[in-house]
């Protein structure tokens, strides 16, 4: 079988050294492909074998018959050239991921000639999620940037932003950064990235309904406090003229005479 000469399609060269094999780390995107070929003469070889996770035969070909033989599990998604002995796998998944090595043997010797680490990463489809938090303090701002299992907390004030970056293994990253005008939290792996952004123009506004809030409500709080000082300063007043005032009972009640 023949491989298709497809640009699409990633060649990675693993050089050939009979006394210690190499490794070599991949990364395509689920659905993508994959071509793990070997660069240099295979021609001493009688027999190459692919293996996948250290115990799955990927194919088994017989240079001597131009036999191939394929696991019902690859079946049409590998494709095989005889003359390099590369392998070519499809419509990749993030199960295939994992290592593979493909080893050679002759009359003389088995050995091993390349080894990858192959990862497969899904693309994001949902972007991450940012929050705004107002704080009794209207020009300090409380960001949440969440996406997948990652989230990052920071604070704005005005409009300087504190920039922060977490990441976690297999190269997923979540950033939290200011750039024209806009922050920006932006969710990626090494195959894709999702972002969510708001502008500095809306916090704004946000930031001058609280200052004109907090402004109508120093007003009250001011003619109330004034209402209450002004009723204490009148209250002696109140009581002196309570206590001057004439008793009408008194004065409504008839003498008494003798008889």
């Amino acid at each position: 079988m023949q491989i298709n000469n497809n640009q699409s399609n990633y060649k990675i060269k693993c050089f050939i050294s009979f006394l210690s094999a190499g490794s070599s780390d991949v990364i395509r995107v689920v659905g993508g492909s994959v071509q793990l070929e070997i660069n240099g003469s295979v021609s001493e070889f009688d027999e190459f074998t692919w293996i996948f996770s250290g115990s799955v035969n990927v194919l088994k070909y017989y240079k001597k018959y131009k036999d191939v033989t394929l696991s019902p599990r690859y079946k049409d998604r590998v494709e095989f050239n005889n003359k390099t002995c590369s392998l070519t796998l499809k419509n990749l998944q993030k199960t295939d991921s994992g290592l593979y090595k493909v080893k050679a043997s002759n009359e003389l010797q088995t050995t091993t000639l390349c080894t990858y680490i192959l990862s497969v990463l899904g693309k994001y489809s949902r972007p991450p999620v940012l929050t705004v938090y107002n704080s009794t303090d209207p020009c300090n701002i409380t960001l949440t940037c969440r996406g997948h299992d990652l989230s990052i907390t920071s604070s704005c004030y005005k409009e300087t932003c504190e920039e922060k970056e977490v990441t976690s293994p297999g190269g997923v990253a979540l950033s939290l950064s200011v750039r024209d005008g806009a922050i920006i939290c932006n969710h990626s792996n090494l195959v894709s990235w999702k972002q969510e952004k708001i502008t500095f123009t809306h916090l704004l506004s946000k930031v001058k309904w609280c200052v004109n809030e907090i402004i109508r409500k120093m007003y009250y709080l001011k003619w109330y406090i004034s209402l209450l000082v002004l009723l204490q300063s009148l209250w002696p007043v109140t009581n002196i003229f309570l206590l001057l005032a004439p008793n009408k009972k008194s004065l409504n009640t008839p003498a008494l005479g003798y008889i």
